[in-house]
């Protein structure tokens, strides 16, 4: 028989570990990962795509197919897009297009990553970014799709509801348009991005899960990072556990890994290892 004192002695250590999570994922693939190698051999790109494990992938462009021709590749290596990007020009253009493009793709998911002339990011940029994406987004949404904002963490100066980013999550309509998270990104705004979520709980549907090389300066210019800042997950400047026990709980519903790196495509074979053997 065990003594009482040893058997609680062995359940406080046990009931943590039994209370921990893994990472459920499953991860996809921002295919800018690998734009070097799809623009020179897209079948091949895809192939290794799938070899990796992935079967999602975040598209963008379409390196010289139609949406129709890229689809075809992607159904022929057990590949589907979840969201694709349509950037602010495209959107001005006609933003029946790019749900057209969406749909094409199989997508359920646009999100646009940049706002053009926001330097200095001001109140009269935000105003005027949250009017098209309330419009752009109920545009979709009336296509059946769900528009979201991509930051690059020049949204996190102060604004008058503490950060205009804070600004945008409160004049952007939730039924319009949700956030996709950039860990990346946020951290370099210097966010807390675990915080984030929680403070904007359901708000961020999407996530790229990319981590940044320790001492990066946070300038809060985001073009003047190199793409070697970024690094394998689990190896750089981003706490992983809160991060993702918070998405777990915030709604997040698609993860893609973007390794920014010009070898990302060793770098990624790293980061799917952290994330299989992550405990939180």
């Amino acid at each position: 028989m065990i003594p009482r004192r040893a058997f609680l002695s062995f359940a406080a250590t046990a009931l943590p570990l039994a209370a921990q999570r893994r990472f459920s994922g499953p991860p996809g693939l921002q295919m800018y990962s690998l734009r070097r190698e799809a623009a020179k051999d897209l079948p091949g790109t895809l192939a290794l795509i799938r070899k990796l494990g992935f079967e999602e992938i975040e598209g963008g462009g379409l390196f010289g197919r139609t949406a129709e021709e890229f689809r075809k590749l992607l159904d022929a290596h057990g590949l589907k897009v979840i969201s694709t990007i349509a950037e602010w020009p495209q959107l001005t253009k006609s933003v029946a297009e790019a749900a057209e493009k969406a749909h094409a793709l199989g997508a359920r998911y646009v999100a646009c990553t940049n706002i053009p002339n926001r330097r200095p990011f001001t109140m009269e940029v935000v105003n005027r970014a949250c009017e098209n994406f309330n419009k752009w987004g109920e545009t979709l949404a009336a296509a059946g799709l769900r528009f979201c904002y991509h930051p690059h963490g020049f949204e996190f100066g102060a604004g008058p509801d503490g950060t205009l980013f804070d600004t945008m999550v409160k004049l952007i309509e939730p039924g319009n348009a949700g956030f996709e998270m950039d860990v990346f990104w946020i951290v370099f705004g210097n966010q807390d991005p675990a915080k984030l979520l929680e403070k904007y709980n359901g708000r961020f549907p999407l996530m790229h899960l990319k981590d940044m090389r320790k001492g990066e300066p946070r300038t809060g210019e985001p073009g003047n990072v190199r793409e070697e800042a970024s690094v394998p997950l689990g190896t750089g400047e981003v706490d992983w556990p809160p991060v993702l026990a918070a998405a777990a709980n915030t709604g997040v519903k698609h993860y893609f890994i973007e390794e920014e790196h010009p070898d990302a495509a060793a770098q990624i074979p790293q980061s799917l290892a952290y994330l299989r053997n992550l405990r939180f």
